[in-house]
């Protein structure tokens, strides 16, 4: 995708790459009194994007072609390429924006958000989460805060938590608490791709997912209670990481549909398969992209939505 220029800039639009994120782990503890779930993840970034727009209004010094903003004017607009998706305030940029601008005391502003959406949504991939993350990095240079990626982590850990990663420099890292605490943790062998496979007839509500969690406490399991070591033994030594884990899996056995879509990556040549975040996206992990590309060819079912990704 084309990289904005600096004359864009000084027109006051930008546009940038959100990266979807798949989980190689994903534990859930208890609920905090925030609301939040204590969460224990290693978090992943693909080449699956979304690409997000900001246009910047009323801001003469850097939009030249836009009337000044009348003074305490806040407007935010929202628009998608995918119909489905709200353009209102439960739109996750939107909330972004307003905690960006509540964090740096901006109290006039007059922006529009294009969302060119390509990442599934409601499928445990942070959709959603990267698009509000690369909306805080363009606000950013937009109104020339130059704040660094840990002070737009917290922003967006406000918002949302799987936000932190996505704003983050980091391509993998353990997240800890509620998402927020992020630990650098080994790169995956660089060659690495996934097949992601999203049921389209299926959404999980992340809410609901929690919920049933809670009502459901997970049963005792080597992979999971012996936490991340296996993993991070696995990754230092340039393995294609076997050990994945994902609590919300034993919830999504009330769909037969997400293990089958397991069963046939692990069939077409996938070193390991997990189903991703809340679901009811799975992937597999192969040793090159063609490789995962050459899988695509198991899954016919136009009620699947496919992509070939590699591991960033």
């Amino acid at each position: 995708m084309p990289i904005p220029s600096r004359s864009a800039e000084a027109q006051g639009i930008l546009s940038a790459e959100a990266y979807a994120k798949i989980n190689l782990r994903l534990t859930v503890g208890e609920k905090r009194p925030d609301g939040y779930h204590e969460i224990e993840s290693v978090m992943q970034k693909v080449s699956l994007c979304d690409l997000v727009t900001v246009e910047l209004f009323g801001q003469a010094e850097q939009a030249e072609q836009a009337a000044p903003a009348e003074e305490g004017t806040r407007r935010i607009r929202v628009s998608c390429s995918d119909p489905a998706v709200p353009t209102d305030g439960r739109n996750i940029v939107w909330g972004c924006a307003e905690a960006f601008f509540s964090a740096f005391g901006i109290d006039t502003y007059d922006i529009r958000i294009h969302i060119e959406k390509h990442i599934p949504s409601a499928a445990g991939l942070a959709g959603g989460s990267a698009d509000g993350a690369a909306t805080l990095r363009l606000l950013n240079r937009l109104f020339g805060i130059h704040a660094c990626a840990d002070t737009l982590c917290e922003i967006g850990a406000s918002v949302g938590a799987d936000i932190p990663f996505c704003a983050s420099e980091q391509k993998i890292a353990l997240c800890r608490g509620r998402g927020e605490i992020l630990t650098p943790f080994p790169p995956v062998a660089p060659a690495c791709a996934a097949l992601i496979v999203k049921p389209r007839a299926l959404s999980v509500p992340t809410g609901e997912a929690y919920r049933l969690l809670d009502e459901n406490p997970p049963l005792p399991d080597p992979v999971r209670d012996e936490g991340t070591a296996r993993l991070e033994r696995e990754l230092a030594a340039g393995m294609i990481p076997v050990s994945l884990y994902n609590d919300f899996e034993r919830i999504a056995l009330k769909t037969r549909e997400v293990f089958d879509i397991k069963d046939k990556l692990l069939e077409a040549g996938a070193a390991a398969a997990l189903m991703s975040g809340s679901g009811p996206s799975v992937y597999g992990l192969f040793p090159s992209l063609t490789a995962a590309e050459d899988a695509r060819a198991v899954f016919t079912d136009g009620g699947l939505d496919v992509f070939a990704a590699s591991l960033l």
